[in-house]
């Protein structure tokens, strides 16, 4: 259960029923910078070439990776303990759309952009702002969907032309590889790379590549982000959220009760936009917190590897998040918080959990518990309700839900998180066309649509002056006729009277008279070019 380094290999037992895991070996930290060093070279050649190649290789690596899904799913459900519908459906279920939305779209987002210059103040200039790869990017992800969210992130970041060094979490060692055998077949060799360990390996990784992408922890973001800045290289940082849901009074309390249930409990709750915290309107508080049970107490938990459907919740991944999951409720039922189901593990399995009365001074109100675990609140109106779901550190993604549609989006927008959601909650995830960001201890990362690709990539500027005059008018020499042009541009776009600025404007036309004959005057053979 969870991955354990010792001398060299990660090492680690299935959290299904705790027979070992096939070791894996650590990538030295001398050999780190190796790989990176092989993907550079890759990178250069694989920069050059057009991007409707890219693409062509791009889509033909995504199918040989859906040709081994059997294989990978196997794997996440042994390593991490996924019931086979969490495996295919969540965190592969989005590769196909992933692979098909860049390839097929990221030429248009990549083409380089007109710049359409002020023709009075710039006149016969051009210019074409370029996208261009960061080079080598290294990509750090988390356990608890190792395959979906590598995959949002290295496709478009090789679209973009750069390669891409893979380090997955350490308690996700086996996944990452067979995700990295699959993709590597067809791609140019050592464009994507492979590194193996924990926090070290990824410091390491960190310090060798041009461009980091980081998905997990707030201490390792911090970590991540600290070292790229001390390197002076670009970071994109997507951490865990403390995630809310508002149920208003004329919500559809069936749906959302089924629709909170899932985006809590999947995964069993071990997702960064996992329902957390529930705020309800006193008047429907009992009738939601009963149909939230009802679908709660239905769960099933277990290994469905031989009967594939069977199953909801698998275990928890690693002893230290039952650790936390269980001090959390624990710390709040001793404060006085009533279970209305679950509150218990079984096994490595913790139960689909209700609670109500949750002091919100308390942990499981203001930290990530990310583990199957819902506390619902009574409010006694929507203002508090909002008021609760931003008292939060957090802010990544937060859900209304109402019959009213258009109340529901305005009240949507009032949340302070990176991607709000009316009537449902965390799918837009899976949607590479949707934009999938954060703020606050949520982190700042890109992942998903336009941005996320052009997030993989940095602008030039390509500027072409096609004036013949000898000398534009604001190089040297300065003169009094300069500093009339500038006066008067600057004075006649400020504020006050009508003539005052009219005035400026004729003063301006003066001076770029005076300026532009002086110009030509000092161009003739045999002028003494001296300051006039």
């Amino acid at each position: 259960m969870g991955g354990v380094i010792e001398d060299g290999w990660i090492l680690g037992a299935s959290p299904l029923d705790g027979a070992p895991l096939p070791p894996v070996r650590v990538t030295a930290p001398g050999a780190i910078a190796g790989v990176v060093q092989g993907a550079r070279r890759a990178q250069a050649a694989w920069a050059r070439r057009p991007i409707a190649e890219r693409a062509r290789i791009l889509a033909e690596a995504g199918r040989r990776l859906l040709g081994r899904a059997d294989e990978i799913a196997a794997v996440l459900h042994r390593e991490l303990g996924k019931p086979m519908a969490d495996a295919y459906g969540v965190d592969l279920g989005s590769t196909p759309e992933v692979f098909r939305y860049h390839t097929t779209r990221g030429e248009a987002f990549l083409e380089a952009e007109e710049v359409a210059f002020n023709p009075v103040m710039f006149p016969r200039k051009r210019a074409r702002v370029e996208r261009l790869p960061h080079g080598v990017i290294g990509l750090i992800t988390p356990w608890n969907y190792p395959v979906s969210i590598a995959v949002h992130n290295l496709v478009p970041a090789l679209l973009a032309g750069n390669a891409v060094v893979l380090k997955p979490s350490e308690h996700a060692a086996r996944t990452g590889a067979a995700l990295f055998h699959a993709l590597e077949e067809a791609l140019p060799g050592a464009l994507l790379g492979l590194v193996q360990g924990g926090a070290d390996a990824g410091a390491s990784l960190v310090g060798e590549v041009d461009h980091v992408v980081f998905v997990g922890g707030v201490a390792g973001g911090r970590a991540v982000a600290r070292a790229a800045a001390e390197r002076l290289i670009p970071a994109q940082i997507e951490l865990g959220g403390k995630d809310a849901a508002i149920v208003l009074r004329d919500a559809d309390l069936e749906r959302a009760a089924h629709g909170i249930a899932w985006a809590g409990f999947v995964n069993a709750g071990q997702s960064c936009a996992g329902v957390e915290r529930v705020y309800v309107e006193a008047e429907v508080f009992e009738a939601f917190v009963g149909r939230l049970v009802a679908v709660a107490e239905r769960l099933r938990d277990g290994d469905d590897e031989g009967a594939p459907g069977t199953v909801e919740i698998g275990p928890i991944a690693t002893p230290a998040q039952m650790a936390r999951v269980e001090a959390h409720v624990r710390e709040a039922v001793a404060a006085g918080a009533r279970v209305r189901c679950g509150g218990a593990r079984r096994g490595n399995y913790y139960l689909p959990t209700v609670l109500t009365g949750v002091d919100p001074s308390l942990d499981l109100l203001r930290e990530e518990t990310f583990g199957p675990v819902i506390p619902v609140i009574a409010v006694p109106d929507v203002g508090a309700a909002v008021r609760a779901a931003n008292e939060s550190a957090y802010g990544l993604t937060g859900s209304v839900w109402t019959r009213d549609l258009a109340r529901g989006e305005a009240l949507a927008r009032e949340l302070r998180v990176g991607v709000a959601t009316v009537n449902n909650h965390m799918f837009t995830g899976a949607a590479p066309q949707a934009v999938w960001t954060g703020r606050g201890r949520s982190g700042s990362g890109v992942q998903n649509g336009p941005e996320a690709l052009r997030a993989m990539t940095r602008p030039r500027l390509v500027a072409v002056d096609e004036s013949t005059a000898a000398r534009e008018l604001w190089w040297f020499p300065y003169d009094r006729a300069f500093v009339a042009l500038a006066r008067g541009m600057v004075r006649s776009l400020g504020e006050g009277p009508g003539l005052d600025r009219l005035s400026s404007a004729s003063q301006m036309v003066r001076g770029a008279a005076r300026r532009w004959l002086a110009a030509r005057a000092r161009s003739r053979p045999g002028h003494p070019r001296g300051r006039e």
